[in-house]
């Protein structure tokens, strides 16, 4: 009994390590800077020019949505595609016992959403198991810009807890408003 009350302390503890790790690499600088030559869907639509809003840089993205800018760097993304989680067991061993955890992974869907809508997403780099899918990196959904019907208004439904995301997110709706989709 002692013996499966210190495994169980153990598996414990790595557990809550290893959350604790992938919380710390999630929000540390990983020195990797997604960049929109890196990701086609992210790249430039031919032709377009570059148009600042706020400290946000935006222009339309090969994937159909906007690609935002703070500086060089990409702030967060829109797509016209569904968020899909995908649940990738990673095995551990400690010792002798082999440990099964279940990894859930963050990306971008191949299926459209309707009536123009579009997914906002934040790129985080993250250390997961090298077999699972989106390997060093997620695509965070952090808001949808969608409306119910081809008549209806469009609405931004913010999901991001981040102040900081929820006032970008926010000063770009004229953008949103404007944008070639809406009504």
């Amino acid at each position: 009994m002692g013996r499966t009350l210190a495994l169980m302390l153990l598996v414990g503890l790595l557990v809550g390590i290893a959350d604790a790790d992938d919380k710390a690499t999630a929000t540390a600088s990983t020195g990797i800077t997604l960049t929109p030559e890196c990701e086609l869907l992210l790249a430039k639509v031919a032709g377009a020019r570059p148009q600042k809003i706020g400290i946000l840089t935006y222009y339309p993205n090969q994937g159909g949505g906007y690609t935002f800018l703070e500086g060089r760097e990409i702030a967060f993304y829109a797509l016209p595609y569904l968020p899909s989680t995908h649940h990738v067991v990673q095995i551990r061993f400690v010792t002798e016992h082999r440990i099964v955890l279940t990894v859930n992974i963050c990306a971008v869907d191949k299926l459209k959403m309707q009536f123009g809508s579009q997914t906002f997403y934040r790129l985080e780099m993250t250390h997961k198991p090298p077999y699972s899918p989106g390997f060093g990196r997620e695509d965070i959904p952090i808001a949808k810009w969608s409306r119910d019907s081809a008549d209806s208004k469009f609405r931004l439904s913010i999901m991001s807890d981040d102040h900081e995301t929820r006032l970008k997110l926010k000063s770009i709706m004229p953008v949103l408003e404007h944008a070639k989709h809406a009504p």
